[in-house]
Order: C-alpha cells, then sequence, then structure tokens
C-alpha cells in the first residue's frame, strides 16, 4: 500500500490537494455563515440614568433577536437588533430584565439590578373627603 502511493503521479497529488484546499475553505465559509445558528441571540445592553431622575434609558443590541421584552413588555427592534426603552424605578431595589428570542426558539437573558434612593423628602397629603 505504501509503494503504490509512493508511485502516483505528481497530477495526482496536486489534484487530491486541490479537493482538500477546495472541501477546507467551502467548511470555513459554510462555517462563518451559519455560526449565527450555533450561537443564538446574543444582548449587548446599558443602562444610562441622570442622578435627578428616576428615568433609566435601556438601550443595546439583541443581534439576532426577532422577539425581544423588557421586564415582561415587548419592545420595537430595527433590523440590525438595535433597541432604545425609557423606564421608571420605584424607590428601592429594582431588577431590569431584558429577554430575547431568536427564529430558532434559543432564548438569551441580561438582568440588570439597581437601588434607587429618593433624595426629596416625603410630603404627606391629607385627603379631603366630601360629604
Amino acid at each position: 500500500m505504501i509503494k503504490t502511493i509512493k508511485n502516483r503521479s505528481i497530477k495526482w497529488w496536486v489534484g487530491i490537494s486541490s479537493c482538500i484546499v477546495l472541501f477546507s475553505v467551502i467548511g470555513i465559509f459554510s462555517y462563518l455563515k451559519m455560526n449565527f445558528i450555533v450561537k443564538g441571540v446574543e444582548i449587548k445592553a446599558t443602562l444610562e440614568r441622570n442622578n435627578t431622575s428616576p428615568l433609566v434609558q435601556v438601550s443595546g443590541n439583541a443581534k439576532n433577536s426577532i422577539h425581544l421584552s423588557l421586564n415582561g413588555r415587548e419592545i420595537f427592534i430595527d433590523k440590525d437588533g438595535n433597541f432604545s426603552e425609557t423606564i421608571g424605578l420605584l424607590p428601592g431595589f429594582s431588577v431590569i430584565s431584558l429577554e430575547a428570542k431568536d427564529k430558532f426558539g434559543k432564548f438569551a437573558e441580561k438582568k440588570f439590578k439597581i437601588v434607587y434612593t429618593e433624595s426629596a423628602e416625603a410630603i404627606a397629603l391629607r385627603d379631603n373627603i366630601i360629604k
């Protein structure tokens, strides 16, 4: 068997090596174009908040996502997966949850935990009851 491999012509070796290179290039190209199926959804998000306001701007990118929800409420994304949404914080501990789903059913979730303390004094109002 080893003698038959050694006795092959240059033309045979060039043909075999070019086939190996061709199939390797096709395999690498296919993997690079289809790896989003393996990876699924990727969420990259940031929070921006002014210290004097209870409003928080949640913005980022949900790559490969077709459905994105913020605290259980669906939010809009553009064709590239970019999103931006403003939500209000209540005093105390808050959890902001982003959930994304792709067209193949894969899920991704990202959670932010925030503690918001109001700097304003509490005001008590008296109820006026009309009889």
